[in-house]
């Protein structure tokens, strides 16, 4: 995920690109790769790749019979189809790189080219792969005193311990960044190295700690002209807000996000962005993010570096908006990752771990395993000392009735419509009967209404006495009924015999109303069934108007509706219980 960008960038770049030009003019094969790699490394992660790969593709090309420079720029080009989000791409130049690094026994070109190979296979299925090739970096890292070297095969080492909760060895490698931004006294090391101990401080809670170490990468990273950096500085910057419930900074972050989800066509910021809505109070946003999220469906999401970001910051929203449908194929997409963390990129952010989310959606979606994952991931979060997390998690999820109180229920513009909803992420919602009997129940929380008072309550007519039981149709009538439906089936076979197709619709119609009208009145022997009084009409009538009610609501907003139902009984007597 990446925002913002420093004004000398598009100088900076220019200035690349027409340093490559002069060079192809010339035949310069080396001025041209030195000119291309340039371009590609002011790309920040998840732009569009723009015309770094173009450019790098012809030096790479003109670099044939140059095994040195082509695995260089074979390495770069790898990265830089990574970094513009197509992966896919990356593979084959970065499995180039190796073997002619590995050919020509050179080890600081081998150590890039398996940083290529690490980018390029970020997935959430590769981890394995990732584990192996980070071990072999580290291998070859060691016997290089090469600033950027030991750098990469630090930042490949701590973001797959993270990924795999590895405790201590992420903070062995938060220590050797330490150490070799010391040795170094370079600006790009000493960013990585306070940008991570931010992330870390964040993730154990300490928040002082947080802004110290986010304040010297923002420092650090903008005297180093790091293309990341702003991205970096606002990624940390939103996570600190969840964590501290700033609301005003969520919103004020969510605009910048969204913005820039929308401009550049990142997915995992649009999901990211949901979630701030949603913990800003902006449901109704939130939701509409996550519906643009899942416009292709979520089967369609890259499975690159940014899919499990994407997939878990997906699910958490849509279980937060009641999304149920989303939220029960996200959970099933991510089961098979339990036991990881979700990362933003490089270990920018570490955003908890699978089983959280896939706990929040099994809530939603009354899933069995909900308890189960909810326990997995309260120990990981145990064994990771990171606390805000653990709140998360640490008693076990039941639908939030309590959340009722927050529901706002109102007529507006004259009683056409209501408002319901969660304050502030309401709905529109025309006018029906159900709304006025939920409404009057919400005014009188823990009483019992009787349904017959209910209705006179909405009639207007104060409270009703209550009528005996009396038949539904007199025994003369239901006769006549029945002697009508006889003459009817004669009259059916002669219009049929006649092909008189008008006059054998109307008799159908007449048929199946008399039909409908001897059902009602008569039980299953066929005698005339006795029906209750206004009580037990008024019980009916109620039941069906909210039921009918809740439906509507559940169209638009299925989190409320389902609130609402654990809340509101019906019966002879009616009840609104929030405890």
């Amino acid at each position: 995920m990446t925002m913002g960008a420093q004004p000398s960038l598009d100088s900076e770049r220019a200035a690349y690109a027409d340093a490559f030009l002069h060079a192809r003019e010339s035949g310069d094969v080396a001025a041209m790769a030195t000119a291309a790699l340039g371009l590609s490394s002011l790309q920040r992660f998840g732009d569009p790749a723009g015309r770094a790969p173009a450019l790098l593709h012809q030096a790479y090309v003109a670099a044939a019979d140059a095994p040195l420079l082509r695995a260089r720029l074979a390495a770069g080009l790898a990265r830089s189809w990574v970094y513009g989000n197509d992966a896919a791409r990356a593979a084959p130049f970065a499995a180039e790189a190796v073997q002619l690094a590995t050919s020509l026994g050179d080890a600081t070109l081998l150590a890039d080219a398996l940083d290529a190979r690490l980018a390029s296979c970020w997935g959430p299925d590769d981890l394995a792969e990732r584990l192996h090739i980070t071990a072999q970096l580290s291998d070859v890292a060691a016997h290089v005193d090469d600033s950027r070297t030991r750098l990469d095969a630090t930042l490949w080492r701590l973001t797959t311990a993270l990924e795999s909760l590895d405790v201590v060895g992420v903070q062995r490698q938060l220590a050797a960044l330490d150490v070799l931004a010391t040795e170094t006294g370079s600006a790009v090391v000493a960013f990585f190295a306070t940008s991570r101990r931010a992330m870390y401080a964040l993730l154990v809670g300490d928040y002082d700690r947080a802004r110290e170490q986010m304040s010297a990468a923002d420092a650090v990273g903008f005297e180093a002209g790091i293309p990341d950096a702003y991205a970096v500085q606002q990624s940390l910057l939103a996570e600190l807000a969840r964590h501290t419930g700033d609301v005003e900074q969520l919103r004020a972050l969510a605009v910048v996000f969204e913005s820039h989800a929308i401009e550049h066509g990142i997915q995992s910021l649009l999901a990211e962005t949901a979630v701030l809505w949603l913990e800003a109070g902006q449901r109704s946003r939130a939701e509409q993010l996550v519906m643009q999220v899942v416009a292709t469906g979520l089967e369609s999401v890259p499975r690159d570096v940014d899919w499990m970001l994407t997939m878990a910051k997906t699910v958490d929203a849509a279980a937060g908006c009641g999304l149920v449908d989303i939220a029960r194929h996200g959970m099933e997409l991510m089961a098979p990752y339990v036991g990881r963390t979700v990362l933003n990129a490089g270990a920018v952010v570490c955003h908890g771990v699978v089983e959280d989310y896939l706990h929040r959606a099994a809530v939603v979606v009354d899933d069995a395993r909900a308890d189960d994952w909810r326990a997995a991931a309260a120990a990981a979060y145990q064994r990771l000392d990171a606390p805000w997390w653990l709140r998360r998690v640490a008693v076990p999820r039941q639908p939030s009735v309590a959340a009722v109180r927050d529901v706002s229920l109102k007529p507006v513009a004259g009683g056409a419509v209501w408002s319901v909803g969660i304050t502030g992420a309401e709905h529109l919602v025309p006018d029906m009967k159900g709304l006025h009997y939920v409404h009057a129940l919400m005014q009188r929380p823990g009483v019992d209404v009787a349904a017959l008072d209910l209705v006179a309550m909405i009639a207007g007519a104060g409270a009703t006495v209550e009528q005996t039981a009396v038949e539904e149709i007199d025994p003369e009538a239901l006769r006549s009924y029945r002697r009508r439906l006889r003459d009817i089936d004669s009259e059916l076979d002669e219009a049929t015999s006649w092909a008189d197709d008008a006059r054998a619709e109307r008799l159908q119609e007449e048929r199946d109303a008399l039909l409908a009208e001897v059902g009602r009145a008569t039980g299953l022997s066929g005698r005339t069934r006795a029906r209750g009084g206004s009580a037990e009409r008024a019980r009916v009538a109620v039941r069906k108007a909210i039921d009918a009610a809740l439906k509507r609501i559940e169209a638009d907003d299925p989190a409320t509706a389902r609130l609402l139902r654990a809340t509101v009984r019906t019966g002879t007597h009616c009840r609104y219980d929030p405890q």
